[in-house]
């Protein structure tokens, strides 16, 4: 039996609205324009601080960031799953998977437990960790063989499933087999360019190729 490894936004949920919402009543209180969705998907993929330093541009002013950043971070805590949903069939599919799962995100860790629970799929997964439980966080092969150690598997008898070079790369880099999903973010890009083993297009296409 191989281990599954999910990478959360892009992949099983679209958080986009939530994000966007909490960006834009960020930038309000800072009287800085609002993004849009289209805008935000793109920036998606590093974690949060990243995430702010993209939306706010090319304001390079740290003290900027700093208060943007927590501001942000307050207005997601208090409204982080009322938009956000799974993408068609992950339930479905996350139910037949007998394989044992986990999560690794670049997402804040404080965010993940609630979502997942609100969305209910938080049993189907034995651990997650966020973007900030370790030193480094993908594309950085780190997260992925802390989880495979936790959970007593090979890495080769592990799977990465994800939407973005993030996940791809830090497969590669643990040597870890990949399954991309092209529906997700990749901040615009194809990737099919990271070449990761398998690709599909729907999340319940997971049940003909594991």
């Amino acid at each position: 039996m191989e281990l599954l490894i999910f990478d959360l936004d892009g992949t099983l949920i679209d958080s986009v609205p939530d994000l966007t919402d909490a960006i834009n009543k960020t930038f309000n209180e800072l009287g800085i324009d609002r993004v849009t969705e289209e805008e935000v998907r793109n920036y998606l993929g590093n974690g949060a601080r990243t995430l702010i330093e993209r939306a706010l541009k090319e304001k390079n002013d740290r003290e900027l960031l700093q208060k943007a950043l927590q501001s942000f971070k307050n207005h997601y805590k208090n409204n982080v799953c009322v938009k956000t949903s799974l993408y068609p069939g992950v339930k479905e599919t996350l139910e037949k998977l007998p394989h044992k799962k986990a999560i690794v995100t670049n997402k804040p860790y404080e965010f993940v437990g609630e979502i997942l629970k609100t969305l209910g799929i938080d049993t189907h997964f034995e651990m997650y960790i966020g973007g900030e439980s370790l030193p480094e966080k993908k594309p950085s092969p780190m997260p992925l063989l802390y989880v495979c150690e936790k959970m007593g598997f090979d890495p080769k008898n592990s799977i990465m499933i994800g939407d973005s070079k993030n996940d791809i790369i830090a497969a590669k880099n643990a040597q870890i087999k990949s399954i991309a999903v092209n529906y997700g973010y990749n901040y615009g890009e194809d990737v099919a360019v990271f070449e990761p083993d398998i690709i599909i297009d729907e999340f319940n296409k997971l049940l003909e190729v594991l």
